[in-house]
């Protein structure tokens, strides 16, 4: 299979990043520059862990159903081999040999279980490790993930690997020594490397496609295919014997005829998550360990990713071994042994394994400081090393970031403590703006308070002007009248009384066009200067007014009192104000020149006196 068996669809990824955490060997990758992951199909072990990962269904593996199907109807002899694992996955069908009938009615021509398979394996196995050995310790060689991880990373320990095909091959090669070269082969299996492993094996171990338990389940529900109307068919020969128990990790020994007692056992079974760290302890301390390894990267093959979604490993336990039970129960033992003395010597058993290793540039020191101090900054510099990352420690984080295949993001630490921040600070940000909010409240109502206080003393101020006999003109910065009385506008004259029909009090007009120049000059002067007053007199329309301009706000408001001399009741009145001023302007100049001559005289007596002491 030339394509990537592991798909991702960018469309459906959230970037939650949890398939790169999740990732044995790191084969999926985010760049410094980018948001969704990719898969690098040259690291890629096809674990299929990504898979189980992914909540949003973006990852996903190739589709055989097409290829099979074409198989199906090219009128060629086609055999579907199973794993043994069926019973674990199909615990909705009562019985077996119901489930063997349904696989027929697809159109294969041949069913067999891939059970036997594992019996020659096992055997050899046996012998290799136990009858015959020599001091050697080898890792068994039946999951695919397991040998694509030893090829890839550990290629140091190809020598170790069992050197035998896998159990689909050695069943794929008896079935066509039995039934015909030419026959195509169908693996049924939990397994979604196997996918992949189509690509290793040729010749009579040639397996043409692979089909996952849940694609099989689609195709059953394709063609309408139930138990209900299903009969009993019986697997073709030659049938397993205890390979069978191949689904449960340890059931390859037993399969094996190897004593498992704790004592006694020479060979240490791995499963799960733990697999990739037994390769690797097996490389660094082989001499202390002095044991064979049989590992399997899933936690048995009941729990591969191509079984359904959300099945439970001891409830498949329990119906793979009731299975082996009754099929085992009337077994015949004599039969089996002619098989296994017929197919178990082929040279085509032996297989042959690649070095694979990948090169990988070591990233720069410095780099790799600057990265580690970016995810320990918020901890103290402090290294947690708690995984979550989906590396062992936070030095192998810093050194994917400095390599460019990971990010700062992925360290959920520093994630986390960032997020504590943010939440402090969102709660801090809101508790100010509550407080905000409230003091803008209160100074909304203060507000309003001091508006109505405002609008009723402008209402006031308006009234008392309005009722003063002195003309009052109050005018904005662009001299336009804000405010004036009947005084004022009768200064003005009788134009200007028609305007007022008009537009009430002058309010909106431009004093320009309403006084002299020369006096509008002197509004302009006091509101641009911090002159506080100007008083004079002049002309208008032949009559003599006094104008006081005063600053009200600078360079916003300026007001001015008119009156008119010429009128009778502001004429007494005038009159009285300058003889006033001419009288205190008199006395006034008395007083500096009585000062004047009274500082004279203090000094001649000084001068007389220091004459005086000075002759004595």
């Amino acid at each position: 299979m030339s394509e990537n068996v592991i798909q991702l669809d960018k469309s459906k990824c959230k970037a939650c990043y949890s398939c790169i955490r999740a990732c044995p060997v790191k084969a999926i990758h985010v760049g410094e520059n980018s948001v969704f992951p990719y898969i690098e199909e040259h690291k890629c072990i096809v674990c299929g862990t990504c898979i189980g990962t992914c909540a949003y269904d973006a990852i996903t593996y190739s589709d055989s159903k097409k290829g099979v199907k074409e198989l199906l109807n090219a009128k060629e002899k086609v055999v579907a081999i199973c794993a043994p694992s069926i019973a674990g996955e199909f615990d909705d069908i009562t019985d077996y040999r119901k489930f063997v009938k349904m696989i027929r009615l697809l159109g294969f021509t041949y069913v067999m279980e891939m059970a036997f398979g594992v019996d020659i394996i096992a055997e050899k196995y046996r012998r290799l490790t136990h009858d015959e050995f020599n001091g050697k310790y080898y890792i068994t060689s039946c999951c695919p993930s397991i040998v694509k991880l030893i090829e890839k990373f550990y290629p140091q320990l190809i020598p170790n690997l069992v050197p035998y095909v896998s159990p689909i091959a050695a069943c794929a090669i008896v079935a066509r020594k039995i039934y015909g070269e030419n026959l195509k082969v169908v693996q049924i299996t939990p397994c979604v490397a196997a996918k992949k492993e189509m690509d290793r094996n040729t010749g009579l171990a040639k397996v043409n496609e692979v089909l996952t338990f849940r694609e099989l389940r689609e195709l059953f529900s394709e063609y309408k295919i139930s138990e209900t109307f299903t009969e009993y068919s019986d697997f073709d020969e030659p049938l397993g014997y205890k390979g069978s128990m191949y689904p449960i990790s340890q059931g390859f020994l037993e399969a094996a005829g190897l004593d498992l007692r704790l004592l006694k056992e020479d060979t240490i079974t791995a499963e799960g998550k733990s697999s990739v760290h037994a390769v690797k302890q097996f490389w660094d301390h082989y001499n202390a360990i002095k044991h064979n390894f049989n590992i399997f990267f899933c936690e048995g093959c009941i729990m591969g990713p191509g079984t359904s979604e959300g099945g439970e490993k001891f409830k498949r336990y329990a119906f793979v071994k009731d299975y082996i039970t009754r099929r085992l129960s009337n077994f015949d033992i004599q039969k089996w042994q002619n098989y296994m003395d017929a197919h178990s010597h082929y040279k085509e058993l032996e297989a042959v394994f690649v070095n694979k290793k990948l090169e990988v540039v070591p990233p720069d020191d410095f780099e790799v400081k600057i990265a580690l101090n970016r995810i320990t900054k918020r901890n103290n510099n402090k290294e947690v090393n708690c995984g979550a990352c989906g590396f062992d420690t936070c030095l192998g984080l810093a050194q994917a970031i400095a390599q460019h295949i990971a990010i700062t993001e992925m360290c959920v630490t520093n994630a986390q403590i960032g997020n504590r921040e943010a939440s402090h600070s969102s709660k801090r940000t809101y508790e100010e703006l509550e407080m905000v909010k409230s003091e803008l409240s209160v100074t909304k109502s203060t507000l309003e308070e001091v508006r109505e206080l405002l609008f009723d003393k402008n209402e006031a101020l308006t009234i008392f002007i309005r009722g003063l006999s002195a003309g009052i003109v109050f005018c904005d910065e662009n001299l336009k009248i804000t405010e004036s009385n009947l005084g004022f506008i009768e200064i003005l004259g009788e134009d200007v009384k028609d305007i007022h029909e008009v537009i009430p009090y002058l309010i909106g007009a431009d004093l320009k066009t309403l006084l002299p120049p020369s006096l509008t000059a002197q509004f302009q002067f006091i509101l641009n200067h911090d002159e506080t007053q100007i008083n004079k007199d002049v002309e208008i329309d032949d009559k003599l007014i006094n104008v006081s301009i005063f600053q009200l706000v600078q360079k916003k408001l300026v007001g001015a009192v008119l009156r008119n001399l010429h009128s009778k009741e502001e004429r007494p009145e005038e009159i009285i104000h300058r003889v006033t001023e001419v009288i205190e302007e008199n006395l006034r100049q008395v007083q500096q020149m009585g000062f004047i001559l009274g500082e004279g005289a203090a000094k001649t007596e000084k001068m007389l006196n220091s004459i005086i002491k000075s002759y004595k």
